[in-house]
């Protein structure tokens, strides 16, 4: 950087220039942030036009097999490509010297698999449940069961140390935040 003396000259060039356009000192600084927005916005045009041009077969290749995946997947939601493929729906990779039929048949099982699992509910991140006895449970067995989390199972906890055992299934309703809905879902699950 250089010093104050260093830029006198431009500035006394920049004064002279505002007192012949007859303009005061904001007005002259506003102009020449003015000046510069546009000489900085022509460079950066300048630049952008002269950068390599993208050849328009670049895509094409991908464009045309996304085309066909979603003319094929008439039943798509994008949750059901968040979760992991399991069991019979995982994809195997096709042997490096098999035949294009054989690759052909793969890419269309795996597409098979997608729009099924598409198809097919979503289900939440909990494992299955197991039949589980709400009156020696604990906390973490209980968190198992369909719409119970860590606190509605503290919530059960409590209530069994406070009431004692529960006498059925329907008594389970007397803990705050479950109600007949979530009894429903949870009554294929519970033991007494």
């Amino acid at each position: 950087m250089g010093t104050l003396a260093d830029f006198l000259p431009a500035m006394r060039w920049l004064y002279r220039l505002r007192t012949h356009a007859g303009l005061s000192g904001p007005e002259g600084t506003a102009a020449l942030v003015l000046l510069l927005a546009l000489l900085g916005g022509t460079a950066a045009r300048h630049v952008q036009s002269s950068s390599a041009p993208v050849p328009a077969d670049l895509f094409a290749a991908a464009d045309a097999a996304f085309a066909t995946a979603a003319a094929d997947t008439a039943s798509f939601t994008p949750r059901a490509f968040a979760a992991p493929l399991t069991g019979a729906e995982e994809a195997a990779e096709p042997p490096p010297n098999a035949a294009p039929e054989e690759s052909d048949s793969t890419a269309s099982e795996i597409a098979e698999a997608v729009v099924e699992r598409a198809a097919a509910p979503r289900r939440s991140g909990k494992p299955p449940p197991a039949p589980t006895n709400i009156n020696t449970a604990s906390a973490a067995e209980l968190q198992r069961l369909p719409r119970i989390g860590p606190a509605l199972a503290g919530r059960i906890v409590e209530y069994r140390r406070v009431n004692g055992r529960f006498r059925s299934a329907e008594q389970i309703t007397e803990v705050r935040g479950i109600g007949e809905k979530t009894l429903e879902k949870m009554r294929p699950w519970i033991r007494l």
